[in-house]
């Protein structure tokens, strides 16, 4: 009997420290296309829920295999930042963790170190965005980075609870003034119908020209070759 209580014991003990699987969050991007200057998107699925100091393990994926394209142009300080928007009275500590971007197979591209520091609302109650973590993709060590599937996150809350959250944003800020500098993709765009017309036109062109070179008379076709 007490050899079954002890293995009781210890099988309860080592259920306790498996750890907890991530929650997956679904970030829809909207539809394929080339964007330039920032893209906000939000979320809602950590909604009400209250800052009491807790870690949450965090994976924030982009819907229907969706995915963010950076380009070579793109500027070098590239940010993707995850937010959360709260509403309270007081002074709240910012989260702080750490996380990593990762690819279509789950690798890492670049990691982060969350934000610390504190923010103070006004008496009377205020909205405010408290940031996750800064990516920085392009300043990552290594090859040019792959497509952007989505973020994992180890966050731990500020502990107060007269705070409540109230949504969710994940900003994609290219930091640039220029507007070549200042752009990126959201998943696979086709060629533009502008790419095809002027294929078309090219295939026109030189259909034309042979043409009107076979009806030239023989002497004049010898003298232009």
């Amino acid at each position: 009997m007490r050899k079954r209580l002890l293995l009781l014991a210890t099988l309860g003990c080592s259920i306790s420290w498996v750890p907890a699987h991530a929650t997956t969050i679904t970030i829809d991007l909207g539809p394929p296309g080339r964007v330039t200057g920032e893209k906000i998107v939000s979320f809602s699925e950590l909604n009400d829920l209250p800052l009491s100091g807790q870690t949450l393990s965090l994976d924030l994926v982009f819907s229907d295999n969706g995915f963010v394209r950076l380009f070579k142009s793109t500027n070098s300080t590239f940010l993707l930042l995850p937010m959360l928007d709260v509403f309270g009275a007081g002074t709240i500590n910012n989260p702080t963790g750490n996380g990593y971007l990762f690819d279509q197979a789950g690798n890492p591209i670049s990691s982060v170190t969350s934000f610390g520091g504190s923010v103070t609302t006004d008496p009377g109650g205020e909205a405010l965005r408290l940031a996750l973590g800064g990516f920085f993709p392009l300043l990552a060590d290594g090859a040019f980075p792959p497509d952007i599937y989505g973020a994992h996150l180890d966050i731990t809350l500020p502990n107060d609870s007269t705070f409540d959250v109230i949504g969710g944003e994940i900003g994609l800020f290219p930091n640039a003034s220029q507007p070549w500098h200042n752009h990126f993709q959201i998943g696979d765009v086709p060629d533009s119908g502008c790419t095809l017309f002027l294929a078309v036109i090219a295939v026109v062109l030189l259909c034309s020209l042979d043409t009107a070179i076979r009806r030239l008379p023989a002497s004049q076709r010898l003298l232009r070759t």
